[in-house]
């Protein structure tokens, strides 16, 4: 073991050693600042409105401390319209959220909606606002910010930011925002900024994809100036500046969770037909479990079409739904728990309604038909086409259904194809 030791302390520093190291966030010995922010963040989210982000607050705030959304060492920020969609698939996105949540890894997608928290949070802390190449290792001492944060956890005001946008573009905004006061944060210890976009930067969208900024003059003395509680004229202090950062991170993070609930799609789960092969007249039983994360209530419709032809809407209407049951298995170790089944996780209700096969009151022509459930939220949002092309049997929202002229010699039995 002895011998080993020299290899593993440069890796360890190496992995501690990224310019993504931002407000603190491993929290060896304790929550971390991510987490904290996460935390405060929640409790601004009207849990009546919007709540899942209550049933899966822990994935929210596990996700946040995680960096595995930053693409390079020194990549202060990262693409989160990738972690929403899945991107391009890279294996660092973990499926994104909106995948995961398709496939009916209801943890996994909270889990990676805490990381798009993670990479908007960063866009508070002026370092990563600015590009500036920051870490314990590399570039000793660590930021200020992110060290006097992981021990003064003070939030300032916090903003009420409007859920109108996608869940990944308030990255960009809270970044632009901390951009927009840089020139204003002036260190009383040497008169320049505390921090220094390159030139030429405000041209650039996202800062962490250009030329890396700089301490104002050449030093970080933000901690100094904390320490201290110096202030240079009307500036804010540095303890103001790292209580209001804090306050914008929150507020801005209660909007990408309330953004992203919103923005769920309902689903459907096992959904199975009974006979699949009928003649005309003959009762169709349709058997699917609903699954929405926000309210109780959703939509339904059954259409049906023809090979070749086009889609009829034979069925419609409302479901009420039950609440979901999480699952407060605990165990660890080497036995952790399975993943909690989506009735556990989001709002359900197995639905069962039987259909005479004759829409319209006319009979089916013979031939095979396509049947299809389709579902919408209260937010106008409905089962995306994904489902039915991913690798996922249970989440599918067709079966085939066939009208024969006669009466099948043995009863068929539940399609699941």
């Amino acid at each position: 073991m002895q011998k080993k030791l020299p290899l593993l302390v440069p890796a360890a520093l190496l992995a501690f050693s990224t310019n993504a190291f931002s407000w603190g966030s491993l929290g060896i010995l304790g929550a971390s600042t991510h987490t904290k922010i996460a935390a405060k963040a929640l409790t601004l989210v009207d849990k009546s409105r919007y709540p899942d982000t209550d049933y899966h607050g822990r994935q929210i705030k596990n996700g946040s401390t995680s960096e595995a959304g930053h693409e390079g060492i020194h990549n202060g920020g990262g693409r989160l319209k990738d972690w929403w969609d899945g991107g391009d698939g890279r294996g660092t996105l973990k499926g994104g959220v909106l995948p995961n949540y398709t496939k009916l890894l209801i943890d996994h997608a909270y889990l990676n909606l805490g990381r798009m928290c993670h990479l908007t949070q960063d866009q508070a802390v002026p370092a990563h606002a600015a590009h500036i190449p920051h870490s314990i290792v590399l570039h000793l001492p660590p930021d200020g910010v992110e060290k006097y944060t992981g021990k003064h956890t003070d939030f300032g005001a916090i903003p009420q930011v409007a859920a109108d946008r996608a869940p990944y573009e308030y990255y960009q905004a809270l970044q632009d925002e901390t951009r927009s006061h840089l020139d204003e944060w002036v260190s009383p210890v040497t008169g320049l900024p505390f921090w220094d976009q390159a030139p030429g930067a405000a041209r650039i969208q996202d800062a962490t994809l250009g030329p890396a900024g700089t301490y104002g003059g050449n030093g970080d003395t933000f901690l100094q100036s904390a320490d201290q509680n110096l202030k240079s004229g009307r500036s804010l202090s540095a303890q103001e500046i790292a209580a209001r950062q804090l306050g914008m991170a929150a507020g801005y993070t209660a909007a990408v969770v309330e953004s992203a609930s919103r923005l769920l799609p309902p689903l459907v789960k096992d959904l199975a037909v009974y006979p699949n092969v009928v003649t005309p007249g003959h009762k169709v039983e349709i058997a699917f479990t609903a699954l929405e994360n926000r309210t109780r209530h959703v939509r339904y419709s059954v259409t049906l079409t023809p090979k070749g032809g086009e889609a009829m809407t034979v069925l419609a209407g409302d479901i009420g739904l039950d609440k979901p049951r999480p699952s407060f298995n605990t165990n660890s170790g080497d036995n952790p728990p399975p993943p909690p089944a989506p009735e556990e996780s989001l709002f359900n209700k197995r639905y069962s309604v039987k259909w005479d096969a004759m829409p319209g009151g006319r009979p089916l022509a013979e031939g095979t038909y396509l049947l299809q459930v389709q579902l919408t939220d209260d937010d106008g949002n409905t089962v995306p086409v994904s489902v039915d092309s991913d690798d996922v049997r249970e989440n599918d929202t067709v079966r085939v259904l066939s009208v024969v002229d006669t009466e099948p010699e043995s009863p068929a039995s539940f399609s699941f194809n």
